[in-house]
């Protein structure tokens, strides 16, 4: 029979999708200025969204790389962390070609970035809502995805349940996030020129951004952790880290993967418990079982155990 993890590309839409939420997020760090005005060579504040120092995606991925490698202590005589890189590159300009929008936003922040604020923000929120969008439209693809490759792996079934809720509450981060800066924008636009009104509110909504975006990272960098330990404990070469397939847990893993499973479940925790907290809103439907993948997994799930009955 027809491996069900057979049937998918390799590469996955969401990995990709939030290296680019990563690169966005790390572009946010507000700023008062002074600008002298050409004409009567006066001192004005003007807001600046952006730091000094451009990101740089290759090498946000590259950290997230290493990282990762050196946590799990993974060596084999085909990978190297440049070859994995490489071939990460090579993947993500498929997503990127196969998601021109996503691209054309990507590369607005490659070029040099506008002086005025609204258009600053107008650039940030655009490109979160585009991935956001992607995310959420791309949420069933995956699902059927993880479905299959959970079926034909010995994973326990929480882990599933995990992945699932992280998917889930990436879109609400992006979403909140999108939400935060239209509100920011707001204020701003009400405070306008007081100095004073402008640090406490770039202040506020920094402290916000920046304990909201470090959870979004700490999940991301957990779960990339322990995806890389669970694939490479069954590669054979460098494709094998990117594909769908099955994974089987051994008694020399799993200890390792206690400690990993642990951390994610964690960091996952951590963020819900947050998000409840402050953001709470519709998109926990797309966790019901009345979504469509959800039935869709049911009814396979109830397939596999008659088979094995």
């Amino acid at each position: 029979m027809k491996a069900l993890t057979t049937s998918f590309e390799n590469y996955d839409k969401q990995d990709f999708a939030k290296s680019a939420v990563l690169y966005v997020l790390q572009h946010f760090q507000p700023s008062l200025r002074k600008k002298i005005a050409s004409k009567h060579y006066l001192k004005k504040t003007i807001i600046d969204l952006t730091p000094d120092e451009q990101p740089d995606l290759e090498k946000i991925i590259s950290s997230e790389i290493e990282f990762v490698a050196n946590q799990v202590s993974f060596s084999a005589n085909w990978f190297s962390t440049d070859d994995y890189l490489k071939l990460w590159k090579k993947y993500f300009a498929k997503f990127l070609n196969e998601h021109v929008e996503i691209q054309e936003s990507l590369q607005t922040f490659e070029s040099d970035f506008p002086e005025d604020t609204n258009e600053q923000f107008g650039l940030m929120i655009d490109s979160l809502t585009r991935l956001t969008f992607l995310l959420k439209t791309s949420y069933n693809e995956w699902h059927r995805k993880s479905m299959a490759e959970f079926l034909e792996s010995n994973l326990p079934l929480e882990l599933y349940n995990l992945y699932n809720l992280s998917y889930i509450e990436k879109i609400s981060v992006m979403k909140s996030l999108v939400g935060d800066l239209i509100r920011l924008q707001g204020r701003l636009h009400l405070v306008r020129a007081n100095e004073r009104k402008i640090r406490v509110e770039l202040t506020k909504f920094e402290k916000q951004h920046r304990k909201l975006s470090g959870m979004f990272a700490k999940l991301s960098r957990s779960e990339l952790t322990l995806r890389f330990f669970l694939r490479s404990n069954n590669a054979q070469e460098l494709e094998d880290l990117f594909k769908t397939k099955p994974l089987t847990l051994n008694s020399n893993t799993e200890d390792k993967f206690t400690v990993y499973f642990n951390k994610f479940r964690q960091s996952l925790t951590e963020m819900t418990s947050f998000l409840d907290e402050k953001y709470l809103d519709e998109d926990m439907v797309l966790n019901s079982s009345e979504s469509e993948s959800f039935r869709d997994f049911d009814e396979k799930l109830r397939q596999i155990v008659l088979k094995h009955a």
